[in-house]
């Protein structure tokens, strides 16, 4: 290599470094997050409740579904709240089998003062599985979840939202 790449490497490393190091010591402190005042806005809520797979049988259900929901929409005509559900170690048990539901969901519904939504989930083996267990009957199931959110006249989350699993009705083939 010549001594004028060399050189030429050189000025360009000790430019970047030079940027960098000015970058970092001329940064303005990260303003701290102000204190979290309000209504609690994030739950965990215990779900409950029973539901019939015609290959699984019935299942009961427990563990804890974590609630989001958005605080104060915008008070327009058209305005929509925003809840998120996640499953937190949901495990349904029957006769001879277990299912773990899992997944997440997003909801956008029209402000209201109770707010009622449904949720389906995926059922999967709560552990390993051999070939020709009846937990193998989980895949391809989903878990319906009934939700319940009530709220005050400001919009906020008042007493806690309710999980309950429950049977799926069946739709008739086309």
């Amino acid at each position: 290599m010549s001594v004028s790449r060399i050189a030429r490497w050189a000025a360009a490393a000790a430019t970047v470094a030079a940027a960098v190091f000015a970058g970092s010591a001329s940064a303005a402190p990260k303003p701290e997050d102000p204190p979290v005042t309000g209504p609690q806005t994030r739950f965990e809520v215990p779900l409950t409740g029973e539901a019939t797979f015609a290959e699984l049988g019935t299942l009961t259900f427990a563990g804890q579904v974590r609630v989001s929901v958005q605080p104060r929409p915008a008070t327009t005509p058209d305005a929509l709240r925003i809840i998120h559900t996640r499953l937190e170690d949901v495990v349904g048990t029957g006769t001879g089998v277990s299912c773990e539901a899992r997944g997440a969901a997003h909801f956008r519904l029209p402000a209201a003062a109770t707010l009622q939504f449904t949720g389906e989930y995926n059922l999967v083996p709560a552990g390993p599985v051999p070939p020709g267990d009846p937990a193998e009957a989980c895949w391809g199931n989903r878990l319906t979840v009934e939700y319940t959110v009530n709220l005050d006249a400001d919009g906020n989350v008042v007493g806690e939202p309710t999980a309950v699993a429950v049977t799926a009705e069946e739709t008739p083939a086309p």
